[in-house]
């Protein structure tokens, strides 16, 4: 008890702002103070840890810190550490002895979502249940100022603040934020004496930078009671309204009810009130009520944010919005919850001001969209028809194509959604148009890789893993169709074509990565069907000039001339005019403004020029880099049979120069692959991936096998994977059965491996006996080093049998090693 009484007056004196501190002392509260714990009687008084705690001079500047420039990593702390002992002391018998607070306990409402554990309550909503009866509605450095007025005049000419001053310490930006990513799913009042958590779903997602809605409802429900005088258009002005509104889409029904009951509470003070939108505002709320049919209904989150929106824009009569929006609200006694709000009037407007009105409704398009009932609202009203019809109009300018994409990519990221826009709208087909016969500048191309992206992550769900599920199951995997997973390859190696070095590091991660699970998820069917014994065409992933085009594409982005030589020369030989075309508009100089716009316009003066190429970060790189090395290893070179008229007073000659551009590509393809997989290190997964890729299709043919080993930096480069495989655990059957070819290759006398080294190679090949196969694979590594070092003879691995072999015999009568069987077996075959 005295060790931890020093350590409370400690800790409080000399580290109350250290987080590390606060952390700690709330684990051992939570730990020391439980009911049943044996040293609680002893130790001191949990309200008077509280009241230390509370009454600390830096309470109030770390509690009420802003926190915006730097992490509030204390002020997080002293929360957790603060609301602990508040819950605590308030299950004392007399614990109401101890609410001496200087200052009500709200916090900032920046006291945000999203906290160390989303399980557990925020900080706001456990000030709320541990203080109720507080009730001056300050936070931030408002309450510091008003507890200092209220001390030096004294009660008697203490004044609480009005609603107009709580309504100002709003950021009108951050509600705005917060309406756009309301938290739907957010509970109100999780139940008591439970574990269910907060979010209905279970997961927050990314709250950082919103305000907490049940702090603000309370919030506003405690300003709009009807004894209090309420600033109505400072409410409207402060996005309060618009945040209330957002509320009825959550899916928690006492989150609806909260927000429905402030709203009848401040129509009653809309009623009374005199300002100059006062007409407006309160027939936008008859215009809501009369829409709502059911009790406590649920409204799509498209339509409370046009109630948001349209609230806003009453207070801007300078705007054209303005009369717009009034007109449509006058013209309508109700708010139809199965429409779209002025979607004909604002699209197909003929005003002068069109534009204008397009634009405010893309807004409400692309940010309204959220989940499947936004959806099915959108569908239902032939809003997709009409936006994938416009896109490819020449009224359609870049920025309102980058606004048709995001409304399709917000729409992309519900299961539904996706497949009827695959099935029903041909979304595929329409991104392929999209790509054909136009110049994409940089940031549409980056909307459709993210959309393609979306699509295909969407798409395929958790189907993944169980297309990789292990044979034998009783039940087989439930796939995507495979003319599906064609089309989305289709589209992607389409979209390959566009890639440049303008592109910043996400949307080309976002490419890479789609295309690589497009193929895995490929092979993982095509091997479903050969298990069910279906018939499949066309089993061929990459061609031979994709492949190129993808290589070149990444050489442009990588910035390395050498390869783009390279590649332009053995597409030459291989006589492909389609990629050669490619290849060399890609390396052409930049075009002038005029020539590179959309459509061939010139560019308007305001719009910007093309970004300079960004500099990716090595992460980035790595990363890309691993993705397309994962994607060639779904390419595999063709070579030509010989001819079958072929007489014999032709020798082979035309079948060596078909052969020939092929090794050229192959051994060019394959050599980037291994010099990547060499700089850096490989997982489980890619290591087993490249080796098969290896012995499918390279280490069989003979010339390719030849210009690889040519390569003194390949060679060496393939000895250092095969040492850093060996080291890390992954060497095994698929390794040894590349490296033998190749040291067979290697040998001086370009012979088969010898009777010794084929009786190893049969051994590591063994199931049953572990260590029969470590043995076996221990002693080949010995004999590919001795090859690939370019030694006569394996003197290694015969100097090892020999030591191994003296080491038994002077051990006579023990069991004999798996090792010692291997090294009399290549003693009795070795010359």
């Amino acid at each position: 008890p005295g060790d931890w009484q020093q350590f409370v007056k400690t800790g409080l004196k000399h580290r109350y702002q250290d987080p590390a501190f606060l952390r700690a002392l709330h684990a051992a509260v939570q730990l020391l103070y439980r009911p049943d714990s044996p040293v609680r009687a002893s130790l001191v008084p949990l309200p008077v840890v509280h009241m230390m705690l509370a009454q600390h001079s830096l309470f109030l500047p770390t509690l009420l810190a802003s926190g915006r420039r730097e992490p509030p990593t204390a002020r997080k702390a002293l929360h957790c550490q603060f609301l602990s002992h508040g819950g605590l002391v308030l299950r004392e018998p007399r614990s109401t002895e101890h609410r001496t607070l200087p200052t009500p306990p709200t916090p900032r409402p920046g006291g945000f979502l999203g906290g160390p554990e989303p399980s557990s309550p925020t900080p706001d909503k456990l000030l709320l249940w541990a203080y109720p009866d507080f009730s001056v509605l300050l936070w931030g450095p408002a309450a510091v100022e008003h507890h200092k007025t209220s001390r030096s005049l004294g009660k008697s000419l203490w004044q609480q603040p009005s609603a107009g001053d709580i309504l100002r310490l709003l950021d009108r930006d951050q509600m705005m934020k917060t309406i756009l990513h309301f938290p739907q799913n957010r509970r109100l009042l999780p139940p008591e004496d439970t574990q269910d958590p907060i979010f209905r779903d279970g997961s927050p997602g990314d709250l950082d930078g919103l305000y907490d809605p049940c702090f603000l409802l309370h919030l506003f429900s405690e300003l709009t009671r009807p004894e209090l005088v309420v600033d109505c258009r400072k409410f409207v002005d402060s996005n309060a309204l618009g945040l209330t509104a957002a509320a009825l889409s959550s899916y928690d029904p006492q989150m609806r009810a909260a927000a429905y009951s402030v709203l009848a509470a401040y129509y009653s003070h809309v009623e009374g009130a005199r300002f100059r939108e006062q007409p407006q505002v309160l027939y936008l709320l008859d215009v809501v009520r009369n829409g709502i049919r059911t009790q406590n209904m649920r409204l799509t989150f498209t339509l409370a944010l046009f109630v948001a929106k349209a609230a806003l824009q009453i207070l801007k009569p300078e705007e054209h919005m303005y009369l717009k929006i009034n007109k449509f609200l006058l013209s309508h006694e109700d708010l139809n919850m199965s429409k779209v709000p002025g979607f004909f009037q604002f699209f197909y407007s003929s005003d002068f001001q069109h534009s204008t009105e397009r634009e405010w409704l893309f807004g409400l398009l692309r940010q309204g969209m959220r989940d499947k009932h936004c959806y099915e609202l959108y569908a239902r009203r032939g809003v997709f028809h009409v936006v994938l019809s416009f896109f490819s109009s020449p009224l359609c300018d870049p920025a309102a194509q980058g606004w048709v994409l995001e409304i399709l990519q917000n729409a992309a990221r519900d299961a539904r959604a996706a497949y009827e826009l695959l099935r029903d709208y041909s979304l595929l087909t329409w991104v392929l148009h999209a790509l054909e016969g136009r110049f994409l500048e940089t940031q549409l191309l980056s909307s459709i890789i993210d959309l393609l992206h979306t699509l295909w992550v969407t798409t395929l769900g958790g189907r993944g893993v169980e297309a990789d599920s292990t044979p034998g199951t009783q039940k087989p995997p439930k796939l995507l169709a495979l003319h599906l997973v064609n089309e989305f390859l289709y589209v992607l190696l389409a979209l390959a074509k566009h890639l440049r070095p303008a592109l910043a590091s996400a949307p080309l991660t976002s490419f890479f990565g789609a295309l690589d699970s497009v193929l895995r998820y490929r092979a993982s069917v095509l091997r479903a069907f050969q298990d069910l014994g279906r018939f499949t065409v066309n089993e061929t992933a990459l061609s031979t000039a994709e492949a190129l085009l993808l290589l070149h594409q990444w050489s442009l982005v990588e910035r390395d001339g050498e390869l783009q030589g390279a590649l332009l020369a053995a597409a030459e030989r291989l006589r492909a005019r389609d990629l050669l075309k490619t290849l060399k508009d890609s390396n052409k100089p930049a075009a002038s403004a005029r020539a590179r716009g959309p459509r061939g316009r010139r560019r308007r003066p305001g719009e910007a020029e093309e970004a300079a190429s960004p500099e990716l970060q090595p992460s980035s790189l790595e990363t890309c880099r691993g993705l397309l090395r994962s994607i060639l290893t779904h390419w595999g070179p063709v070579f030509p049979g010989p001819a079958p008229t072929q007489g014999p007073s032709d020798p082979a000659v035309p079948h060596s120069e078909a052969v020939g551009p092929m090794c050229t590509v192959a051994a060019l393809v394959v050599s980037w692959v291994l010099r990547t997989a060499t700089e850096h290190p490989l997982s489980g997964p890619e290591a087993a991936g490249l080796l098969h890729w290896l012995r499918s299709h390279v280490v069989r043919q003979p010339e390719v096998v030849a210009r690889l080993l040519g390569d003194s930096a390949v060679r060496s480069g393939l000895f250092r994977l095969y040492s850093r495989l060996c080291t890390e655990g992954l060497a095994g059957p698929e390794l040894n059965a590349v490296m033998l070819p190749l040291a067979a290759a290697l040998s001086p006398s370009g012979t088969p491996l010898p009777p010794a080294v084929e009786t190893l190679r049969l051994a590591s090949l063994d199931d049953k006996e572990e260590a029969t196969r470590a043995s076996a694979a221990f002693l080949l590594s010995l004999y590919i080093q001795d090859v690939w070092l370019g030694a006569q003879r394996p003197d290694t691995l015969l100097a090892h049998v020999q030591m191994v072999r003296e080491a038994a015999e002077d051990a006579p009568g023990s069991d004999q090693e798996a090792i010692v069987g291997l090294c009399e077996d290549i003693a009795a075959l070795a010359p």
